[in-house]
């Protein structure tokens, strides 16, 4: 069993333990990326070229990682079924939605593809952390 109760505490199995963490590393080089002053660093990778090879490999990677956080957090949600914790899970899962989303238009940014105002890809990238948020206070709650 992942998530045991023993004494009005929840114990969390090794499995669930290390994909927590695995999740928790993602989330810093997510939100990492997500500051403001990474444009400065794509700016100084692409150099006086028009090179977009570093930039847009750099974002397919986050994609790939972003993905993989979602499925972690979709299996450990369907490990806890129907119970307390799967609610918190559930806006871990729509977080990684939201990112992977932002992520995926800040790709098609650097590419040209699209033109889209760069607010839009902020305001996904904040509605992650408060589903984020939201989920860690939810687990929280329940865990207290």
């Amino acid at each position: 069993m992942l998530v045991e109760k023993s004494g009005g505490w929840f114990r969390v199995g090794k499995k669930l333990g290390s994909l927590a963490w695995f999740g928790l590393a993602m989330l810093s080089v997510g939100s990492a990326y997500a500051h403001d002053g990474v444009e400065t660093v794509r700016a100084g990778i692409r150099g006086s070229g028009d090179s977009m090879i570093i930039p847009a490999a750099f974002d397919i990677l986050l994609l790939v990682g972003i993905f993989a956080c979602f499925l972690i957090s979709v299996r450990v949600k369907s490990f806890l079924r129907d119970g307390e914790l799967s609610a918190g899970w559930t806006l871990f899962s729509l977080s990684f939605v939201l990112l992977f989303a932002a992520q995926l238009l800040n790709l098609f940014l650097t590419l040209d593809l699209v033109n889209i105002h760069p607010s839009v890809i902020a305001s996904l990238r904040v509605l992650f952390i408060v589903s984020l948020a939201s989920g860690i206070y939810m687990m929280k709650k329940v865990l207290s």
